[in-house]
This record gives structure tokens, C-alpha cells and sequence, in this order.
């Protein structure tokens, strides 16, 4: 039988042992946010969503709601990609970066585009904004034309075949995130003949463990783009920067504003906006 002593030394130990330990959590909790504590990791959170960022600067863009006109008033404001409602043509850029969170590293195998409704529906019509690019980027993006019939990301990087899956096929790579590891990627959706929302359902392995997660844009919204109307005849109004009719003799760093059926007829003249002229 135990003397009082022994119990007495063995209470003690005890108390001191949980106090350490809980010494030791409440410390690490005060470096570490909880939901970044290795352990407390599932495989449905080892994957964080940083940043999602709008990162076209060139192009064509639509208007949509452009009543009367009024869109040409904010033109010169040099922030009129962010009045009214505007929608991206042909293309749509997104930079978005991904964050590990796991104690294990994380393996993105592949990134899946999920169109609303299982398909896009015709292009949009409105007003079309015109803003060509006078660089050239630099950056070579994970790119998918999202009316295809199986939309798939595609890289067009050294040594792989033109038009070749990323995640999958023969030369397939992935994308690997450590702990607090984040890595940043542009993707770039293509369109001619659709207007299509969709979102990107993530797909990665950690610990053993497969998983996934939904990629959206910013407020939970999908990603949007719609392709230009065949006839662009039937848009209400185009706007294009003056640079594309300076040999009508128009001022530099000026917009120009025409009707659809203006444009047509400059397209036909080999014009790249509504200028006038013969």
C-alpha cells in the first residue's frame, strides 16, 4: 500500500503535468491561429484561398445596363473598369494564390472549370469597350477555352506539347504547397461563341488523404466571360481609345464613341474601332 506521501507526490505531478501542457497550447495558440495548428489540420482545410484578383488590363469588355450611353462619361475617370457592370470578352484573366496549411505537404493534382447549368448560353450584347494592349505579357498562364466540349487547363510552357493538359495526360505536372508554402498562378479562361459562368473545383492529396474545394471569385461569386456577338452590328455603342484612328487625325489619350453598326462598317474598312472616315 501506497503512504501518504507517495499519493500526496503523484497528485502533484499530475497538476503540474496538466498545467504545463496547458501553458504549452495556450502559447503555441498565441503564435499559430487555431485552424493553423498542424493537428487540428483536416485534409478539408490544408488548402487556404489568399487572394483571387481581377488582373485583365487589356482587351475587350462589355457594358451591361449602359442606358443611354452614360458609360462614356466615366471613361476619363481611369477607373471605369469598376463602374456599373462590366464583363469580360473573349478572355477573362484571374491571378489567384493558394496557401498549404497542413504540417504535410500539400499535392494540387488537378483543377477542374464546372459550368453553371452544365453549358454556356449565347454571347451577351450591350455596349463594348475596346482597350487594346500596347505591352506584351510576360506571364504564361494555366489557360482553358470554357465552351469546349470537356474543358480542361492547359500551360503552353517549354518542352510540352501545344494545346496539352496540365494535370493530366503523358506530361502531367502539379502544383505542391509545404506549410504556409503559397504559390500564385494566372488563369486564363477563352471564349468565342458562349456567355458562361462556372466555378474551379480544386482537387489535391495530403497525408494520404484526397480532397477538394470550390474556387470562386470574390462575395462567392462564378467567374464569368462572354464571347462577341457575331454580328457587332448589334451592340448599342462601342467605345475605343483614340490610338486606334490616329491617322483620322484624333487627339492621343481621348475615346472614341460610336454605334454598332459604326463599327461594322470600320471593321470592313480595316479599322480597328468605330473611326470615322472612308
Amino acid at each position: 500500500m501506497r503512504s501518504p506521501a507517495t499519493w500526496l507526490a503523484g497528485i502533484l505531478l499530475t497538476v503540474v503535468t496538466v498545467t504545463f501542457q496547458d501553458t504549452l497550447t495556450g502559447a503555441v495558440k498565441a503564435v499559430l491561429p487555431l485552424d493553423r495548428l498542424p493537428d487540428r489540420i483536416s485534409p478539408q482545410g490544408a488548402v487556404h484561398v489568399v487572394e483571387v484578383k481581377d488582373v485583365k488590363v487589356s482587351g475587350e469588355y462589355l457594358v451591361r445596363g449602359d442606358r443611354g450611353g452614360r458609360f462614356g462619361k466615366v471613361l476619363y475617370s481611369g477607373q471605369w473598369r469598376q463602374k456599373g457592370d462590366i464583363l469580360d470578352v473573349g478572355e477573362s484573366e484571374w491571378m489567384v494564390t493558394l496557401e498549404g496549411r497542413a504540417a504535410q505537404q500539400v499535392r494540387i493534382t488537378d483543377i477542374v472549370p464546372e459550368l453553371e447549368g452544365g453549358k454556356c448560353s449565347p454571347p451577351l450584347g450591350g455596349s463594348l469597350v475596346l482597350s487594346p494592349a500596347q505591352g506584351e505579357s510576360k506571364v504564361i498562364p494555366l489557360e482553358v477555352t470554357i465552351d469546349s466540349p470537356l474543358p480542361r487547363l492547359t500551360a503552353q510552357t517549354e518542352g510540352a506539347k501545344a494545346g496539352a493538359p496540365y494535370f493530366t495526360g503523358s506530361q502531367a505536372r502539379h502544383i505542391t504547397l509545404k506549410q504556409n508554402e503559397s504559390e500564385a498562378f494566372l488563369l486564363r479562361a477563352k471564349t468565342e461563341r458562349g456567355h458562361c459562368r462556372w466555378r474551379y473545383r480544386i482537387h489535391y492529396q495530403v497525408g494520404g488523404s484526397t480532397a477538394e474545394m470550390v474556387l470562386e471569385r470574390p462575395g462567392g461569386k462564378p467567374f464569368e466571360v462572354t464571347g462577341q456577338l457575331s454580328d457587332v452590328g448589334g451592340y448599342r455603342s462601342v467605345y475605343a481609345p483614340s490610338f486606334v484612328c490616329a491617322a483620322n487625325g484624333h487627339a492621343p489619350d481621348t475615346w472614341i464613341t460610336g454605334t454598332g453598326a459604326e463599327y461594322a462598317r470600320a471593321l470592313r474598312r480595316g479599322k480597328e474601332g468605330p473611326c470615322p472616315g472612308p
